[in-house]
């Protein structure tokens, strides 16, 4: 899958005028922030979902959307009502969707690799040489752009995007315990007792950690 630049244009105005929503200090300097990294181009991953231009983009309002539907119940989802009773407002859910993969600027860069290629038109161009076959039938080597990890801020990842925020603007604890754990029981198991806890305390990680999964699995499948 892959979006055109009109459907990333349109995703970075949606993006922004959530963010605009945000009345807290250092939110127009962390947008500023944003602008100038490459959060608007880069990948959401190497190879698995939104592995594409503008895919983190796609992928953060894919979060928002998700974690909306579940504060307004519009997902018909029983575990999570009451939401503003629990004082959980939209701007938390902005904040938290929006802004929880921000660990991710500045994490990939291209490189290019040799992939085979079956695309007939291709291989009937290709001199005869070229053309090899296995049991997928005839295919040429194409020398193609892949993501590959370049950390360039290595300070792991939900823990991460927290200090990368609060380098501009203040979370409050719901927000900043759901960006730490969003990444749930994939957290390395030594780390499952705290997150435990974490859970306990914050049930906010919970529904954070189901709307990156569905925005991954559900989402961004049926998009693909």
């Amino acid at each position: 899958m892959a979006i055109t630049e009109e459907q990333r244009q349109e995703l970075v105005s949606r993006f922004e005028g959530l963010i605009s929503a945000i009345d807290r200090d250092g939110k127009d300097e962390l947008l500023e922030f944003i602008r100038k990294s490459d959060f608007y181009t880069a990948p959401a991953s190497t190879k698995y979902h939104g592995n594409f231009r503008g895919g983190l983009l796609l992928h953060s309002l894919n979060v928002y959307d998700r974690l909306s539907e579940k504060a307004t119940n519009d997902a018909g989802n029983v575990f999570y009502p009451g939401f503003e009773e629990k004082g959980i407002t939209d701007e938390n859910l902005i904040v938290i969707g929006l802004l929880h993969d921000i660990c991710k600027t500045y994490y990939y860069t291209t490189e290019f690799r040799n992939q085979k290629t079956y695309d007939e038109a291709k291989v009937a161009a290709a001199d005869r040489r070229q053309v090899k076959h296995d049991s997928n039938g005839d295919f040429i080597w194409e020398t193609v752009p892949a993501y590959t990890v370049d950390d360039k801020i290595p300070y792991g990842h939900g823990e991460k995007s927290v200090m990368m925020i609060e380098q501009y603007m203040k979370l409050t604890n719901a927000e900043r315990y759901a960006i730490r754990w969003h990444m749930g029981f994939t957290e390395p198991k030594e780390a499952w007792g705290t997150l435990g806890i974490a859970l306990n305390n914050y049930p906010l990680i919970l529904a954070t950690m189901e709307a990156d999964l569905e925005a991954t699995y559900i989402l961004e499948k049926e998009e693909n």
